[in-house]
């Protein structure tokens, strides 16, 4: 049945659609960085190290990679309307409660795994809902959505807990959870020309250019093994959730304890320094998308991703070594901007890649390329913990981003997944990569 036609007709569907999808990657940051800010009193009221309080971040992204290619399979042979609402309803019941050391790790596995689905369900949604020639501006949106979330959660959660404690912090996210999942439920179908919001001049639009078809995808596992491009794009997005697991993970606690900031302060610090990323999600995004019809789609791609964690790295290590409070903190600004360049570029190239397989491709990268975000909460913690400096973490992080800038030569958006005839649109046209 076709949804009736609401309110807002001078804004394309597809762009409400990506209102929704902003909104998610809000509320998935929300609930994810929560954690970091509330680690301090958690970790007194529960008498918890550092490295412990790490472990149970490494297993929320244990989770995390263990159930993203599940999740973008679910919603290219299902359909992201379904698998969207019931992977936020999941998570919203494991936000982070707990007594324990034992409850908070199962509780940050179990939530890791809810949150796995959200990227590669909404990149699955982009794939069906938008032309090729609006796809890294749309993810730059919806990736601008997440670092809001990311860049806001510590100045909200800090101003929550003074009326309700660090435990209510918790149920009031998974309350706007689930508010959200109904409303994408009523709103959303996973075919745009189904939808009676959907005119037919967007329509057109939007079949004659989007990257994937609304039908049910199956993926040939063997080219997705097989796939060198696959492969190098995972081992690249390593190095880039590493250094973002930094400041997902160990932000606040680094500018208590490295900078000697009061609680009140971390706040507006943190939201500061984590700004610069949204900003940058979008300036990557609109930049591929000039440069592609210009200069082609690889250098779209990698001029602005390579650039990016570069500078990434350059910035990161002047942060590590700089005593003064106020550059080190320009710096870092500095270094997750520019490595934020690179998000909406990257789950674009999934999507010149994978086609109406985006969402398993985006969920494999996505899940082998955590490996650097599983190990960084944990390692970092340690290497705090046995070290007693913050310094040696930093020039790792560096290290690892320029790593990842250099397996961008290794990666050609302009070859895509053979996926055969009646899985995805012109699929006798790409090369097998």
């Amino acid at each position: 049945m076709r949804p009736p036609v609401v309110s807002f007709h001078f804004v394309p569907a597809r762009y409400r659609t990506l209102g929704f999808l902003v909104v998610l990657m809000m509320i998935t940051y929300i609930d994810r960085v929560c954690f970091s800010t509330t680690a301090s009193p958690m970790a007194e009221e529960l008498d918890l190290s550092l490295e412990q309080v790490g472990l149970a971040g490494s297993l929320f992204v244990l989770g995390y990679v263990l159930f993203e290619i599940p999740g973008g399979w679910l919603a290219d042979r299902f359909g992201a309307r379904r698998m969207l609402a019931r992977i936020v309803i999941w998570w919203s019941a494991f936000t982070g409660i707990s007594w324990s050391l034992a409850s908070l790790a199962t509780i940050r596995f179990l939530f890791g795994c809810g949150e796995a689905g959200a990227f590669p369900g909404a990149t699955s949604a982009i794939a069906r809902w938008f032309p090729r020639n609006e796809l890294a501006r749309a993810q730059s949106l919806v990736m601008f959505g997440s670092r809001i979330g990311f860049a806001m959660t510590s100045w909200i959660v800090i101003a929550l807990m003074a009326s309700y404690g660090w435990r209510g912090v918790y149920w009031i996210f998974a309350v706007l959870g689930l508010i959200w999942a109904l409303a994408w439920t009523s709103w959303f179908r996973d075919a745009p020309e189904e939808h009676g919001a959907v005119g037919p001049r967007e329509a057109s639009l939007i079949l004659e250019h989007r990257a994937a078809s609304s039908g049910r995808t199956k993926v040939p596992v063997g080219a997705l093994l097989a796939s060198r491009n696959v492969w190098a794009l995972c081992g690249m997005y390593s190095g880039y959730t590493w250094g973002l697991y930094f400041y997902i993970q160990w932000l606040p606690t680094y500018l208590e304890q490295e900078r000697n900031l009061d609680l009140p302060e971390v706040g507006p610090t943190a939201a500061a320094v984590l700004l610069s990323g949204a900003v940058a999600n979008l300036a990557g995004g609109w930049l591929s998308d000039y440069l592609a019809p210009r200069h082609g789609i690889r250098v779209a791609r990698r001029l602005p991703a390579i650039t990016g964690l570069l500078a990434a790295g350059a910035f990161l290590a002047l942060a590590a070594t700089l005593e003064s409070n106020l550059s080190a903190l320009a710096c870092l600004g500095l270094s997750f901007g520019c490595a934020e360049l690179i998000l909406a570029v990257t789950w674009a190239t999934c999507l010149d890649i994978g086609g109406s397989a985006a969402g398993v491709v985006s969920g494999t990268m996505n899940s082998l390329g955590q490996v650097g975000g599983a190990l960084a909460p944990w390692l970092i913690g340690l290497m705090v913990d046995r070290t007693g400096s913050w310094e040696i973490p930093l020039l790792v992080s560096a290290g690892y981003y320029v790593i990842s800038a250099l397996l961008w030569m290794g990666i050609d958006p302009a070859k895509c997944l053979r996926l055969g005839a009646a899985s995805a649109p012109g699929a006798s046209a790409p090369a097998t990569s």
